[in-house]
């Protein structure tokens, strides 16, 4: 598709030029990102639909561009590059909860023995254990958010902790 701003800007208009520009996007947005997504389809797929969306709000508000496929490339990696820094934020959060909680952890290995062990909880708990340790959610609200009941819930944090904490002394321990 020989793109100009102004076919750009007519896709949205004309459903044909539409489907040619996703067409033609879509297995260079979708591969870039499986292959930095390690080969997580579901990931992929979830960042390709969010760089699409991006892309027609940005054609929508008359984004002006001249060669479209680097561009929604350029969209793609930003979105990827956005999703990384969410996660780092998260386990950073994380990892300070449990420093806080389980006492200070002052060693660079020490962090990383932290990060590979809460990288090994199952991802309910580790759910469960973000609600309650990151944002600072009560039981009952974790529950909630969860759609789970206390006991429930209680038993998740308790089953969470336990995995985090076996895997904290496996990987310092060597």
């Amino acid at each position: 598709m020989a793109a100009t701003s102004e076919a750009l800007s007519g896709v949205l208009s004309d459903p044909d030029a539409f489907t040619a520009f996703y067409t033609q996007a879509l297995p260079r947005v979708y591969g870039y990102l499986l292959t930095r997504c390690g080969g997580a389809a579901w990931l992929a797929e979830d960042l390709t639909q969010e760089t699409f969306l991006a892309a027609v709000a940005e054609i929508k508000r008359g984004r002006s561009v001249l060669d479209p496929i680097p561009w929604v490339v350029r969209i793609a990696r930003n979105k990827f590059v956005d999703h990384v820094r969410k996660n780092v934020r998260d386990e950073r959060k994380l990892f300070e909860a449990w420093q806080v909680r389980d006492g200070a952890v002052e060693t660079q290995d020490g962090r990383e023995s932290a990060l590979n062990a809460l990288r090994c909880v199952p991802l309910s708990q580790r759910a469960a254990l973000s609600l309650r340790y990151q944002d600072g959610l009560s039981v009952s609200e974790v529950a909630k958010a969860l759609g789970r009941s206390i006991h429930a819930t209680e038993s998740l944090l308790a089953r969470g902790k336990e995995t985090f904490r076996r895997n904290y002394r496996r990987d310092e321990h060597g």
